[in-house]
């Protein structure tokens, strides 16, 4: 199981009927490297699945340098409004930077992406291989989230894969970075896209109305948020030091949420439109 599709060019030349040749899903695994028990608990995972993978190692927050607040644009985000980015979102974001520009550089044409602190369902497998089909039919997506955390809301269904698999969009967006599967032209497009770190890892992946990305989430997740390590939160760590907002600059958040809102709107029915008027449902 989790195959990727790979030509049979030998079987091609001489005009025989062409098998594509399995190949594994690649499995990235975010960690902190002092996160000892989240690391044991994905081994576990992972072993239990028989599916291969690979750790990359988290940025901490209490080891930021120089050369890593330079990708920060503090001027941007207070340009807007935002309350500036905790040590901890910075770092967040690093990591997901990092593990996306060694998808980007690598020879894999899809790569599954996890944070350290989640439970992959029993049918991950299967969603490893519908998704290698569709990229291998030519059908594009940059970014597939494999987790959904406002079930609450309504989902968009806007691509029937198989009889178990669709994909879509949350009414009007998700957020959680716990698991995704992007493409090697997905990541170098968000990299190209947002040089900097500007918004919430959240935001910058999931925002498909500003970053132009072909953005996806599975209608039946196959990963949930949380497992056996227990629920400390790195993230928060460096919570109490997060800057204050600039309250003189409320009137141009309210702008900004404002052009947000309208622009998300817009980019969500255009796509429930587009999939109506096509085959793909």
């Amino acid at each position: 199981m989790n195959f990727l599709m790979k030509p049979a060019n030998q079987a091609k030349q001489r005009g025989e009927t062409v098998v594509d040749t399995p190949r594994a899903m690649k499995c990235i695994v975010i960690n902190l490297p002092r996160a000892d028990a989240r690391r044991r608990a994905m081994v576990r995972q992972f072993d239990a699945l028989g599916i291969e993978f690979e750790f990359i190692n988290a940025t901490d927050w209490r080891d930021l340098d120089d050369e890593e607040w330079a990708l920060v644009d503090r001027e941007s985000r207070d340009r807007e409004g935002r309350r500036p980015l905790s040590d901890g979102m910075i770092a967040c974001h690093l990591s997901h930077r990092k593990a996306l520009g060694s998808v980007a550089a690598g020879e894999d044409e899809l790569a599954a992406v996890f944070e350290d602190d989640v439970t992959l369902a029993p049918g991950i497998g299967g969603a490893f291989d519908a998704l290698a089909r569709l990229h291998a039919s030519g059908w594009g997506f940059d970014f597939v989230f494999l987790h959904r955390h406002n079930t609450d809301k309504p989902f968009a269904p806007l691509k029937r894969v198989d009889a178990g698999v669709r994909l879509g969009i949350t009414k009007f967006s998700d957020w959680g970075t716990q698991s995704y599967v992007v493409s090697k032209t997905g990541a170098r497009r968000l990299l190209e896209r947002f040089p900097k770190i500007i918004n919430r890892t959240d935001h910058t992946l999931h925002a498909y109305w500003e970053s132009g990305l072909n953005v996806f989430s599975l209608e039946s997740p196959v990963v949930f948020d949380g497992n056996e390590a227990g629920n400390h939160s790195f993230l928060q760590e460096a919570a109490d030091s997060r800057p204050s907002r600039n309250f003189l600059k409320l009137p141009s958040r309210a702008l900004s949420h404002c052009r947000e809102e309208i622009l998300k709107r817009v980019c969500f029915y255009r796509k429930v439109w587009r999939a109506k008027k096509s085959d793909d449902l």
